[in-house]
C-alpha cells in the first residue's frame, strides 16, 4: 500500500446543490501536487458502486479459467467456448483485452489442426480394432457353434428347425393378413383394385444408422415411418405412392399408409431382414429366414461329425482354444480406447495418452497453453484491472459525478439516497473521503479536522484495480 498518499471518505445521508468547498492543505496535499485540471468527484451509493464487480468481468474471469480447466480433447464444445471468450474479450473494449483475443484466436486455429490429426488417427485406430474384432469374433463364433453342436443332440436340433419353421409361417400369415387389410381399407375409399395392387407392390423402404434418433423429415423423397428402430431411421418412398392417387383421396390414403407400413416394415424384417444397397449389407444380425438356415446347416455339421469329433477331449481343446482367444483378444485391444459399441472414444483418457508422442513432438498441441500463460502474467492482469477500472469510472452514471473547480469549490447533485460517499480524486495516487452518516446536510467545509474523516493510500481507480486483480486470481 501506499502509505504516503491519502483517501479521505466523506459519508453522508443526503445532498444538495449549494456550493462546498474543501482545503487540501490541511490534509498535506500541496498545491504543486495537485494537477491543472478540474479534479473529479464521485458518489457513491448502496444500489450504484464502483467497487460492484461487474458482472461482465465475473463472467470472463470465469470463462478463462473453465476453459484453462477443460480437456480440449474431451470438450465437444471446446471451439465454441474459444469463441465465446472471445466474443467476451471483445465486448469489453479495452487494448490491454487485445492479447488475449489473439492467444484464443491462436487457440482455435491449433485446435482445428489437432482434431484432423485426431481424426486421421481415430479413423486408423477404428479400422485396426474393427480388423481384430472381426477376427476374434469369428475365431470365438465358430468355436462356439462347434461346443453348441456337440451338446446339442439331432433331435433336439430338429425341434428346433421345427419351432423356427412355425414361427415363420405366422409371421407370413400375420404379413399377409396386414396386406390384406391394407387392401380392404384402400379399396373402402372407393380406389379400384389395380390402383390398390400397384400401391401396395410400389411400397419401398430405406434404411439409415443414426444414433442420434433425430431422423431428418426427409431421405431423399422418403419420409419416416413412425415406428422407430434402435439405432436407424426408417424411410418408406409415401410422396411417390400418393402422386398416382387422385387428389380428394390422397389425405386418406396417406393416414391409411401411416397406420398399416410400420408393422409391415416390422413383420418384413423379422422374416427376411433388410439388405440395405447404401451399405451392401443386410443391416440385421438376426431374423427368422437366417435363423433357420442356421440351424439347418449346424443340423448337417452334427451328422457329418465322427465319434472323435465329439468326444470330451474334442471339446475340451476347443474350451481351452476359446478360453486362450478371449484372453489374447482382450490384450490385443484396447477397450479403454473404445465406447460401449466398439468406437474409438477420442475422449478417453486412453486416447489422450496414446497422443503423448505426438504431443511430445509438437504434431499435437495443448491450445490453450500460451493463454494460460497470459492469464497467470500479473503484471499483464494488473494492467488489464487498471483499464477495466478505468472504464468503470468513465462509465459511471454522469447524474452521480461532479466536478471542483479551481478555486477547490464544487457542488454536490442532489441525492435521493438514504446514505451515500463522496470521493474526490485527486491526483494518482490521492483522493479525498467524507464520512458523515447520519447528517442530513453536509458541511460547507471538508478539511481534515471534519468529524469522521478517514484517510486512505489509494485512489478510486487503484481500489477498483485491486478489488479486481483478487477476483481474477481468487474466484
Amino acid at each position: 500500500m501506499l502509505r504516503n498518499f491519502f483517501i479521505i471518505l466523506l459519508c453522508m445521508v443526503a445532498g444538495c446543490d449549494k456550493e462546498s468547498h474543501i482545503d487540501y492543505s490541511s490534509f498535506n496535499i500541496q498545491p504543486e501536487i495537485i494537477p491543472d485540471q478540474k479534479q473529479q468527484g464521485f458518489i457513491i451509493t448502496n444500489n450504484c458502486s464502483p467497487f460492484k464487480t461487474p458482472l461482465d468481468f465475473k463472467n470472463l474471469e470465469q470463462a478463462s479459467k473453465s476453459l484453462i480447466n477443460s480437456n480440449w480433447l474431451s470438450n465437444p464444445y471446446y471451439l465454441e467456448e474459444i469463441h465465446s471468450l472471445i466474443y467476451q474479450f471483445n465486448q469489453i473494449h479495452l487494448k490491454n483485452a487485445d492479447i488475449f483475443i489473439q492467444a484464443l484466436h491462436n487457440s482455435a486455429l491449433i485446435y482445428k489442426k489437432n482434431m484432423v490429426e485426431v481424426n486421421i488417427i481415430k479413423r486408423k485406430l477404428q479400422a485396426e480394432t474393427n480388423k481384430k474384432i472381426k477376427y476374434y469374433q469369428q475365431k470365438l463364433s465358430s468355436i462356439d457353434t462347434y461346443l453348441k453342436i456337440t451338446r446339442t443332440d439331432e433331435k433336439q436340433q430338429l425341434n428346433e428347425i421345427s419351432n423356427i419353421k412355425n414361427k415363420i409361417k405366422e409371421k407370413q400369415k400375420h404379413y399377409i393378413n396386414i396386406r390384406r387389410s391394407l387392401r380392404n381399407d384402400l379399396n373402402a375409399i372407393l380406389l379400384n383394385n389395380d390402383l390398390t395392387f400397384d400401391l401396395i407392390s410400389d411400397i419401398n423402404f430405406t434404411y439409415r444408422i443414426d444414433k442420434s434418433l433425430h431422423c431428418s423429415k426427409y431421405l431423399g423423397v422418403y419420409q419416416p415411418i413412425t415406428f422407430t428402430a434402435p439405432n436407424a431411421c426408417v424411410y418408406y418412398n409415401k410422396e411417390e405412392l400418393i402422386e398416382t392417387i387422385p387428389q380428394q383421396f390422397q389425405p386418406q390414403v396417406v393416414t391409411i399408409l401411416n397406420k398399416y407400413v410400420p408393422e409391415l416394415w416390422k413383420t418384413m424384417v423379422q422374416l427376411n431382414g433388410y439388405f440395405e444397397s447404401n451399405y451392401n449389407k443386410q443391416v440385421f444380425d438376426s431374423y427368422l429366414q437366417k435363423d433357420l438356415m442356421i440351424a439347418n446347416n449346424n443340423l448337417a455339421i452334427k451328422r457329418t461329425m465322427t465319434v472323435e469329433h465329439q468326444s470330451q477331449y474334442a471339446i475340451n481343446e476347443h474350451i481351452n482354444k476359446y478360453n486362450k482367444l478371449t484372453m489374447e483378444m482382450a490384450t490385443s485391444i484396447n477397450k479403454a480406447l473404445l465406447d460401449e459399441h466398439n468406437k474409438v472414444n477420442v475422449s478417453s483418457m486412453a486416447f489422450y495418452e496414446y497422443l503423448s508422442p505426438l504431443l511430445l513432438h509438437d504434431k499435437i498441441k495443448d491450445p490453450i497453453v500460451n493463454f494460460s500463460l497470459l492469464y497467470n502474467n500479473k503484471p499483464l492482469i494488473k494492467k488489464l484491472t487498471q483499464e477495466y477500472a478505468t472504464k468503470i469510472l468513465n462509465e459511471y452514471p454522469k447524474e452521480l459525478t461532479f466536478n471542483i473547480a479551481n478555486n477547490d469549490k464544487f457542488t454536490l447533485p442532489k441525492i435521493r439516497e438514504n446514505n451515500y460517499k463522496i470521493v474526490i480524486d485527486v491526483k494518482e495516487s490521492y483522493s479525498v473521503i467524507y464520512n458523515g452518516c447520519n447528517i442530513l446536510t453536509p458541511p460547507k467545509d471538508f478539511h481534515q479536522n471534519t468529524p469522521n474523516t478517514i484517510s486512505m493510500g489509494y485512489n478510486l481507480k487503484q481500489v477498483i484495480s485491486q478489488k479486481l486483480f483478487k477476483q481474477w486470481y481468487n474466484s
